[in-house]
């Protein structure tokens, strides 16, 4: 089966790979930060799925800068969450 290629797909490919990192790293991010970004993301994904002319880009953006501030260390969280922007251009 051929993998969706779209850049809503690709871009929760992302995110989910972010969470999936949040998660094993057991040796930098404290639980409580982890359980808080990993909120933040589902809220992130939940209002990138609706369509664009409906987005709060404002709500977007605020999600984006929090999870940068807070993992911007961890540096293939940050880029992952630097590669977004190719996909998210308001950010």
């Amino acid at each position: 089966m051929e993998k969706d290629r779209s850049d809503f797909a690709v871009m929760n490919r992302m995110i989910d790979h972010i969470r999936l990192l949040i998660a094993v790293d057991d040796d930098t991010i404290p639980v409580k930060k982890k359980l808080e970004t990993q909120a933040i993301l589902k809220d992130f994904q939940s209002l990138l799925a609706e369509p664009p002319e409906s987005q709060e880009r404002g709500r977007i953006r605020g999600y984006h800068e929090i999870l940068v501030r807070d993992l911007g260390e961890e540096a293939d969280v940050a880029a992952l969450l630097s590669s977004l922007r190719n996909y998210i251009p308001y950010i």
